[in-house]
């Protein structure tokens, strides 16, 4: 097994370590459900009184949506990177499609399609209710850590 492939495993093997222990996922029941080594991951979110988004418990709460697709988008680049490194959300703008239904588990889909050096690029599908409709697209951008690169260079 050559660095690369060593590095990539590591950096997998993290994703999904990070996934199953992310306290704010955790804590409202995100699951991790597939991370592929080509930056595509799953992750579902079932339904719960405390996660909804009006009185009669009808709908997710907007901000729910957000969590979990910043989490499968995190993940997504977790695995698609080389190695581990640091990551931070810089932008995520989320297509409201329809109301997210409180009447089967939201599903995220989402994956790393662009990586530079210092940047990952991500899109994200929401899908609710029974029949799995999109509900929501989400882009996002992920500044990829390069504190350690920079302090050596000072």
């Amino acid at each position: 097994m050559d660095e690369t492939q060593s590095g990539a495993a590591a950096a997998g093997g993290f994703a999904v370590s990070f996934a199953r222990r992310m306290p704010h996922g955790h804590d409202i029941g995100m699951r991790l459900e597939e991370a592929s080594a080509d930056g595509k991951t799953r992750m579902c979110l079932s339904p719960q009184p405390y996660l909804a988004g009006d009185n009669c418990g009808a709908f997710f709460f907007p901000g729910v949506l957000f969590s979990l697709a910043d989490s499968a988008s995190g993940m997504a680049v977790f695995k698609a990177l080389d190695r581990v490194v640091p990551i931070a959300t810089l932008d995520m703008r989320i297509d409201h499609l329809a109301p997210a239904t409180m009447d089967a588990d939201l599903h995220a889909e989402a994956e790393c399609y662009r990586m530079t050096r210092t940047v990952a690029f991500t899109r994200c599908e929401l899908m609710a209710g029974p029949a799995a409709k999109v509900v929501a697209i989400v882009m996002g951008t992920f500044m990829l850590s390069s504190s350690t690169s920079r302090r050596a260079a000072s």
